[in-house]
């Protein structure tokens, strides 16, 4: 009897002892999945944070390639590792580009990641010149931003925030005279596709904001990760040397 008692015991002693061990590698099991997920959401962060911000400011009307292509080049560059790219407008209404594209912003001036880059398409430049939120806005910016850049009309803007008083600058050619008038302390230049001051870079018209995108792209990262941004997107770049 005493030993029907004995291995009994020893019995519940050895299913405790087995249980105890499926619940440690369980929560041990749980641990790790938590462990790595945290990780993986570390990991991501900290790519995120590594990314420069590309704010692409869209308005009503807004010139289809002057965003676009811009965007083009700053989502591929660097195998799309380098940039963060979204747009952003005065408000969360959709916007129509050329009067067949509806684009709903990703962020409003209120709620936008703080940008290192910001584009300033033309297109309707009326629409923007008449809001003194955007006017605010990109004077704000500029204050802690690595690039302006402005394409087409978009240097308007940059002009009403006096961002141009003192510097180069060109326009869509149509525009360079309206230009001069609008901003009498800006150099305006003509046959040019972009013109760098530094921290301020304006496009000529359309397809010349491809151009000033790979010139940061080149300045920022470099002459190869530009040449291999423009080969992916199949075109003809030729580097201001």
């Amino acid at each position: 009897m005493r030993q029907i008692i004995y291995t009994v015991a020893l019995l519940a002693i050895m299913g405790m002892i087995g249980l105890a061990s499926v619940l440690l590698i369980g929560k041990i099991n749980d641990d790790a999945t938590t462990i790595g997920q945290r990780t993986a959401r570390n990991n991501e962060a900290r790519a995120m944070s590594a990314k420069k911000n590309v704010a692409i400011f869209i308005h009503e009307g807004v010139e289809l390639l002057d965003f676009a292509g811009p965007g083009e080049v700053f989502v591929a560059a660097d195998s799309t590792r380098a940039f963060n790219v979204y747009t952003v407008a005065a408000s969360a209404e959709p916007i129509v580009s050329q009067g067949f594209v509806t684009i709903k912003p990703q962020y409003t001036f209120a709620n936008c990641p703080l940008p290192d880059i910001v584009i300033l398409p033309g297109g309707r430049t009326d629409v923007p010149l008449n809001n003194p939120s955007v006017i605010q806005w990109i004077q704000h910016t500029a204050q802690r931003a690595d690039v302006m850049m402005s394409v087409c009309t978009g240097a308007f803007l940059l002009g009403k925030a006096g961002l141009l008083d003192g510097r180069e600058a060109t326009t869509h050619w149509k525009s360079l005279e309206a230009l001069k008038e609008s901003a009498p302390k800006t150099t305006v230049r003509e046959n040019r596709r972009f013109v760098d001051n530094g921290q301020v870079v304006t496009a000529a018209g359309v397809s010349a904001g491809i151009d000033a995108s790979l010139h940061v792209v080149d300045k920022l990262l470099g002459r190869e990760v530009a040449e291999k941004t423009a080969r992916y997107m199949e075109y003809k770049w030729v580097p201001e040397t």
